[in-house]
């Protein structure tokens, strides 16, 4: 649709109500540049729509009411950095947000205008931050490294030579760096899937603190965790998206769409569509793209020693159930998708990858052989907070608690197990820091 101008009438609203002030919590700047003995005083001020005029833009909803776009109700008035923010970061400044931040300021600014008024501050509502991050109770101890003939670049000819195990559970990650293999496997045992590939001399084990204690270190310790989930996720009948670093629910291998079972939150047992053709609704007729549940997985050391598996929901677009659809036929799409996505029924998209991916188990093993890393699927982490909340977002989320069963508990006491073995002590002088390596 062509773009009409603001009126005259809605932009003076906008502005008297907004004070003439930035919008955003916090900045407080003037919109006004005051002139000179040369110049005259210039507006600085930028009007922002919250939901966008054009439906492919930020925050743009094709079911929001043309006549509507331009009102001030639908404007907010900041200075050009707060303008670029807000429209750079759509998860984060979302609709609903944007609405909020518009009545708390234009509030704020009644009362400055009404001195002789008791100022009346917002009530404070106590509240649960339930985030994404599923916490990681028990990681590898060691890394193990040995020499190898294979290069950084030739990580596929390695896969091709290697050992896989025989258990389909137990996942071998690896990393070549600098002509070494490295890998959570003990090296130094005779079967170990990079037998093939490695050299039994100058085998070093590396432990895990020492790794962590250098920025190289870390990054390579969290490639190895960060590699399991690839191929933990690829048992499940899910596909990692390297273009856009997510994980994605292919469909059925007759490019018919694909359901899964999982336990939602009021339920014991449901099915869930995870890769469908879109269909008008009028017709029934199929439009010429796919949408695939998706999500980014990655493990974060959120404090010394704490490690966390965060979850972040998102959506994959194809064609035709396997080629994806170009980048510009993307964007209006997933904005549309987000705008209306809610705290419950974000944290309901959380939920249903962490009971997909623990299989309704209170935790979830990446076995390494000897080692193992468990993250806790028991329940979300959970932030108790004051804050003046958001007046259209307030469904509630329950935050559903995994017990342990019989055979859940025995595949958590087995990987515990494994731990147990002794690894040997490691004397300063012969550790292999990765500092020393580069």
């Amino acid at each position: 649709m062509s773009r009409k101008k603001i009126s005259d009438r809605e932009t003076k609203l906008l502005c008297l109500q907004s004070g003439g002030v930035c919008a955003f919590p916090n900045c407080g700047k003037s919109l006004i540049q005051e002139g000179s003995n040369l110049d005259e005083p210039v507006v600085t001020g930028e009007i922002a729509h919250i939901v966008a005029y054009e439906p492919g833009g930020p925050r743009g909803d094709s079911s929001f009411p043309e006549e509507d776009l331009n009102k001030h109700t639908n404007l907010i008035l900041l200075c050009g950095d707060h303008h670029k923010l807000i429209d750079s970061q759509l998860n984060t400044y979302s609709i609903p947000v944007l609405r909020e931040m518009k009545r708390a300021h234009e509030a704020r600014s009644r009362g400055l205008n009404q001195p002789d008024k008791t100022e009346i501050l917002e009530p404070f509502v106590k509240d649960s931050l339930h985030s994404s991050l599923l916490a990681v109770s028990h990681l590898p101890a060691v890394v193990f490294s040995a020499p190898t003939d294979y290069n950084d670049r030739q990580e596929h000819q390695v896969k091709e030579q290697m050992q896989y195990p025989s258990d389909q559970w137990e996942l071998a990650p690896f990393l070549l760096k600098e002509g070494r293999l490295y890998a959570f496997h003990d090296l130094r045992e005779v079967s170990n899937p990079f037998h093939t590939v490695t050299s039994n001399r100058d085998i070093q084990q590396i432990s895990a603190q020492t790794l962590w204690d250098s920025a190289e270190g870390k990054r390579r310790y969290q490639t190895l965790l960060n590699r399991s989930l690839y191929k933990f996720t690829a048992r499940l009948n899910i596909r990692y998206d390297p273009d856009h670093r997510r994980y994605f629910f292919p469909a059925n291998e007759d490019q018919k769409e694909r359901a899964v079972i999982y336990r939602p939150l009021n339920q014991s047992q449901s099915k869930r569509n995870v890769a469908w053709p879109q269909k008008r609704k009028a017709t029934g007729e199929t439009k010429n793209f796919w949408i695939h549940l998706a999500s980014s997985l990655k493990f974060h050391e959120v404090a010394p020693l704490q490690w966390c598996l965060s979850i972040r929901p998102e959506r994959h677009f194809t064609s035709d159930g396997s080629t994806p659809l170009p980048s510009k036929q993307i964007g209006r799409r997933a904005t549309r998708l987000k705008a209306r996505m809610y705290n419950d029924l974000y944290l309901g998209e959380v939920h249903f990858w962490r009971d997909y991916l623990s299989q309704g188990k209170p935790q979830i093993v990446l076995n390494f052989g000897n080692q193992s890393a468990i993250i806790d699927t028991s329940q979300l982490l959970t932030f108790d907070i004051e804050w003046p909340g958001i007046a259209e977002d307030t469904k509630p989320f329950k935050n559903q608690v995994y017990a342990h069963d019989l055979f859940s508990l025995s595949e958590y006491l087995q990987a515990l197990e494994g731990e147990d073995s002794d690894y040997e002590e490691i004397d300063e002088d012969e550790d292999n820091e990765l500092d020393d390596e580069e």
